[in-house]
């Protein structure tokens, strides 16, 4: 009952907002998974080859690897996912002074014309 309330109240909040998640956008998306794969990756190698030069046995280095690759992997994709969060916001107050000031010089633009139709009749 109490999900279907959460719902309802999600869909009717008619304030109108924009909503802009980090999974519709594109360059986000492909930002994230590009840095948790590399720095899964190369966390994997790092801790490999440490175990390796440090005689641990086989078993033990991969398994230590993985583990690390793990970890790293989940901790970047937070660190991911805060970093792109400002890139967007701050796309979207980019955008928001482009709109606002395309709309002062189309604002300008009607004044001047105003008045110089205003001038015209005048005379």
């Amino acid at each position: 009952m109490a999900k279907k309330a959460d719902k309802k109240q999600k869909k009717g909040d008619g304030k109108g907002e924009a909503l802009v998640s980090i999974s519709q956008h594109p360059r986000a998306k492909a930002g994230i998974r590009r840095a948790r794969t590399r720095a899964a990756f190369i966390a994997f190698i790092a801790v490999f080859a440490l175990n390796v030069m440090g005689d641990q046995a086989l078993f033990d280095a991969v398994w230590r690897a993985l583990v690390a690759g793990i970890v790293v992997n989940v901790v970047v994709w937070r660190c991911a996912i805060i970093v792109w969060r400002h890139i967007i916001l701050h796309e979207l107050e980019q955008v928001a002074e482009h709109r606002q000031e395309q709309m002062r010089l189309q604002r300008e633009r009607m004044e001047k014309l105003a008045a110089e139709n205003a001038e015209r009749a005048a005379s």
